[in-house]
């Protein structure tokens, strides 16, 4: 998927910022509120360290691991990475400032075309 405007997914990656979601952690992280996982989400690895989620979420914007919906906005609403054999899918929060949450997919959710 191309992005709109100049099409640069690197200078995207610099300014996107993961963002932790309750929604998706079984346990309390500070900024994240209230662990409050979702019935039908999946939970955080407890070994996923802030830091590797916003590198994730860079290394998949830059190689344009991206999908769904752009609009006029000037980032993508899904990004996806894989590490060893979990894909994580991080979704866009707040397309003005670029901020995402992640979390693991289920085997057999991710894209197909993923590699």
């Amino acid at each position: 998927m191309t992005p709109p405007g100049d099409g640069d997914l690197a200078a995207l990656a610099e300014r996107a910022a993961y963002h932790p979601s309750a929604e998706h952690k079984d346990r309390y992280l500070p900024g994240t509120g209230v662990r409050r996982l979702r019935t039908d989400a999946t939970a955080c690895p407890q070994d996923v360290t802030r830091e590797q989620a916003q590198a994730w979420l860079g290394a998949a914007l830059v190689q344009g691991h991206v999908g769904g919906r752009w609009d006029d906005q000037p980032f993508p609403q899904y990004a996806w990475y894989r590490v060893a054999g979990t894909v994580f899918e991080a979704r866009l929060t707040n397309a003005e400032q670029g901020w995402f949450k992640g979390y693991p997919l289920r085997p057999g959710e991710e894209p197909t075309w993923l590699p």
